[in-house]
């Protein structure tokens, strides 16, 4: 389903459900003035193998699961193995995210971590790997705006 299927109406049921994607169909009936199985239908539409919608996911509040640091780390990979580093890297629990970049490091993470020994850990394990280059770690002071996900206006 490319953006072009999408009607005013498709669009304003996924801003509902960006927001909180626990509003329940009721709610949205309200709010949009359409039946109930209407919205069902739209929203199976979109939630298709060609629809915008891949899932529901639940936002966690980190720092109060005792995950104060946050590091985004860029690591350097012999070209030929970077998938295989990736693929085992992302297996870990503090990776967040991971992305196979361009530039002068294969990749780039978004991890989190509870105490600083931690990240210290982390990080040597990293550098330990065969393949792995370097890598260079930043803390993150602030976050200022977290989302992996184009905000629908």
């Amino acid at each position: 389903m490319k953006k072009e299927h999408l009607d005013e109406m498709d669009m304003q049921i996924l801003k509902i459900l960006q927001k909180d994607s626990s509003t329940s169909y009721r709610d949205i009936k309200e709010t949009l003035n359409i039946s109930i199985g209407t919205i069902h239908n739209r929203v199976s539409k979109l939630k298709s193998a060609s629809g915008p919608i891949k899932g529901f996911t639940l936002e966690l509040d980190n720092s109060k699961l005792g995950y104060e640091l946050t590091f985004l780390i860029r690591i350097q990979i012999d070209g030929k193995h970077t998938e295989e580093i990736l693929e085992e890297i992302c297996k870990k629990p503090e990776v967040c995210s991971a992305f196979h970049t361009t530039g002068d490091q294969s990749a780039f993470l978004i991890c989190r971590f509870k105490m600083s020994e931690d990240v210290h850990n982390f990080i040597r394990e990293l550098n330990k790997k065969n393949y792995v280059v370097r890598t260079i770690s930043d803390m993150v002071l602030k976050t200022y705006k977290n989302s992996s996900f184009v905000q629908i206006e």
